[in-house]
């Protein structure tokens, strides 16, 4: 957390411990039987979007739609957008645990884009 410091009678919280903070729309993924990812489906065939954001100690660095990324539940999904999100509304979303250097197949991220429109 930042330090406090007080300007003109107001505490603040210094830009010391601000973090730049971006919004992700991702899609959680499964294994096929070939190892290979797909977007993970409910009993009634759906794929669900979800919403994460970076957070203070979020490991790895976003390099661009179709990666894959951890929860902090240790749920593996596919980033299909992403866009800045202001540091003093990260509260609304819940922070994702890691970049991961992995990539989704083309494919796998149309569909997820596609769920998107």
């Amino acid at each position: 957390m930042g330090s406090l410091i007080k300007v003109r009678g107001k505490r603040k919280l210094s830009k010391k411990g601000k973090y730049e903070v971006q919004r992700f729309t991702c899609i959680p993924v499964e294994t096929d039987d070939n190892g290979k990812y797909k977007l993970k489906t409910d009993q009634q065939g759906e794929a669900k979007i979800h919403i994460w954001r970076t957070g203070k100690h979020t490991k790895g660095k976003y390099q661009r739609p179709g990666q894959l990324m951890m929860t902090e539940n240790n749920l593996i999904a596919v980033i299909v957008a992403a866009e800045p999100m202001a540091f003093k509304d990260r509260h609304s979303e819940t922070p994702l645990q890691r970049f991961l250097t992995t990539f989704v197949d083309d494919d796998v991220l149309q569909q997820g884009l596609k769920l998107m429109e």
